[in-house]
């Protein structure tokens, strides 16, 4: 159950309307409603209100000709119309309409971020418009009509609860990331990936094995019959085939996985197909801190902008799985100067 000074599910930064001041006037004044009552009607937080409340106060006589407190949406909104016009000049994107439906384009049926369009921009809104201007109009929701915050790849930030890490009990020491070599947390040396699974329609069925490399972001999607730790080893297995021993051990010399079930059988991962030793060496996160394989999740978001949750896998082609991991590794990427993936790749 959800308190009530609760904003998770509040949509920030939108200002009040001259309808919503009315609605407020008739409930605190005639239907004596509390501030928590109305933020409840309202979806807003209740410190929201009580400043909503605060702003449009007037003294009026009673019956009894005592002095009385009432809120006036009139009041409250002469108000924020006046605070208004210190605010500055309008935004270009107020008085930009093609400029506003190039980015809702871009964002909706491109799966672009408000960045890589900035860096895309003709010279004329270079300067002009940035990418924070973007998603805080987004958010406010009064310019863009077609999209929502939900639209964007990265929509909310996950942060790490756990201040102590702790090994799972099931992981051996020496597969623990803290064993992991310097070159790989440095992200100095290509070849050191990070691994998960994209699961679909009520967990179960098919689903997506991800590996993406940490120094280049390249990504491969591979799609398994089921979350069952022998399919995994199966899809690595297949990749040693297409790459051949040398490759793959030079492509891949370590994989950090989480502790599901799915990668605990990290003597089948490791075990070449060809020879006798290691073919890549696992290592597996702290519990619940999804953050130290960062670079997955990241590109794991960027694929449900193709393929949502509780889509079922089954149903998706090879070709479309293709496709999308065409698309990663060809997205321009702002920490590199808005190269890709395959353009970093080219001189590896």
């Amino acid at each position: 159950m959800c308190l009530l000074n609760c904003t998770t599910d509040k949509k920030k930064y939108k200002h009040f309307s001259y309808a919503e001041r009315t609605m407020i006037e008739r409930w605190y004044n005639k239907d004596k409603k509390s501030k928590t009552e109305i933020a409840e009607l309202l979806n807003k937080n209740v410190t929201t209100i009580r400043r909503e409340i605060k702003k449009g106060l007037v003294t009026v006589k009673g019956y009894q000709w005592e002095d009385l407190e009432e809120y006036s949406a009139d009041v409250a909104q002469e108000k924020y119309e006046y605070n208004k016009t210190s605010k500055g000049p309008s935004m270009i994107l107020d008085s930009e309409p093609e400029l506003v439906k190039h980015i809702e384009n871009r964002i909706k049926n491109h799966k672009e971020s408000p960045e890589v369009i900035i860096s895309q921009l003709k010279d004329e809104f270079i300067g002009k418009v940035c990418a924070r201007t973007i998603r805080n109009a987004i958010k406010d929701g009064n310019v863009f009509e077609n999209i929502t915050i939900k639209n964007l790849i990265y929509d909310k930030e996950y942060k790490n609860k756990n201040s102590k890490k702790r090994i799972a009990k099931s992981t051996p020491p020496e597969k623990s990331i803290e064993n992991r070599p310097n070159e790989a947390n440095e992200r100095s040396v290509y070849g050191h990936w990070e691994g998960d699974l994209v699961i679909g329609k009520r967990k179960r069925g098919a689903a997506l094995f991800t590996l993406t490399e940490r120094v280049t972001r390249e990504e491969i999607i591979i799609k398994v019959r089921g979350k069952k730790s022998e399919y995994i080893v199966k899809a690595l297995n297949k990749l040693e085939r297409k790459l051949g021993c040398k490759r793959f051990s030079d492509k891949f010399k370590t994989i950090t996985f989480d502790n599901g079930g799915e990668f605990k059988d990290y003597g089948g991962l490791e075990r070449s197909i060809f020879k006798k030793s290691k073919r890549t060496t696992v290592y597996y996160a702290h519990p619940y801190c999804s953050g130290e394989r960062g670079t997955n999740e990241n590109n794991n978001r960027m694929i449900r902008r193709w393929i949502p949750k509780g889509i079922s896998i089954d149903e998706i082609t090879e070709e479309f799985i293709q496709f999308v991991e065409d698309w990663l590794n060809n997205y321009p990427r702002a920490m590199f100067g808005y190269k890709s993936s395959n353009m970093l790749l080219s001189s590896i």
